[in-house]
């Protein structure tokens, strides 16, 4: 069977590889390693977009790593290390895995395949701990110059959720499903009525074991970082998941 390789960056504990278990087929196994890219910090003003940018060299060399310990698919976790790179996001995963020598997954690329793959164009984003401008920038213009329209756009603070940059620092480590849901039903509230999905932004923010639930409140296909990840990565490994309920995105894989 499969062994998938997950990639994650720095100062961040990253669970994806024994989440992915919860739902791919008997018998896969897992491992993780880190992105050595260097000065990101625990809070989203350390998180340093110019770094993620410049992180594919050491991307393509985690990914290399990962490969030759055995990995036969890469799947990298955070969505700006694709989307900062706009229109060439899909060119920078065929470049780690070229590098890699194996199928590589870049979880902002697996989001906006999952949205083709729903025939989406029209996206409200719940945007999640992504409120400082230059996040909301780059996340908007990484949808926008793939093709899809963003109706609607609002983080945490925006919409209410939290109260605090320090409230928001602290939720987007902990893993709390109460911020993340309670955004995707503000964000179904407040889109237009001509709204094609929601996009849920943040890695941080996991959708898994939620989406089935939020999908048939809203009445719309829910696109978050961890579902298209694995979504992408079973495609990748030609296989399904190993029991349904996971929301249309990883059901249909």
């Amino acid at each position: 069977m499969a062994k998938i390789g997950f990639l994650g960056p720095k100062r961040w504990f990253n669970s994806a590889p024994t989440d992915f278990l919860r739902l791919a087929p008997e018998g896969t196994e897992v491992a993780g390693a880190f992105i050595p890219a260097t000065l990101l910090g625990k809070t989203m003003a350390g998180f340093s977009l110019d770094v993620i940018k410049a992180a594919v060299p050491g991307m393509n060399d985690a990914a290399r790593d990962l490969a030759d310990a055995g990995a036969d698919i890469v799947a990298q976790f955070g969505v700006p290390f694709s989307l900062t790179h706009g229109p060439d996001a899909h060119a920078i995963q065929a470049c780690v895995a070229s590098a890699a020598g194996v199928p590589v997954v870049l979880m902002g690329v697996a989001m906006l395949e999952a949205l083709a793959e729903f025939g989406a164009r029209r996206v409200a984003v719940a945007g999640g701990y992504y409120t400082a401008a230059d996040w909301a920038k780059m996340a908007r213009s990484g949808l926008e110059s793939n093709g899809f329209e963003v109706v609607y756009q609002e983080g945490w603070i925006q919409q209410g959720i939290v109260g605090s940059i320090e409230e928001q620092d602290r939720l987007a480590w902990d893993h709390d499903p109460a911020p993340t849901c309670a955004a995707v039903r503000e964000t179904a509230r407040r889109a237009p009525d001509s709204t094609e999905a929601i996009v849920v932004l943040g890695g941080g923010l996991r959708l898994i074991g939620l989406a089935k639930e939020l999908e048939e409140d809203t009445g719309l296909p829910v696109v978050g970082g961890d579902l298209a990840m694995f979504w992408a990565t079973l495609r990748a490994m030609k296989a399904k998941p190993r029991s349904l309920g996971w929301g249309r995105l990883i059901d249909n894989a």
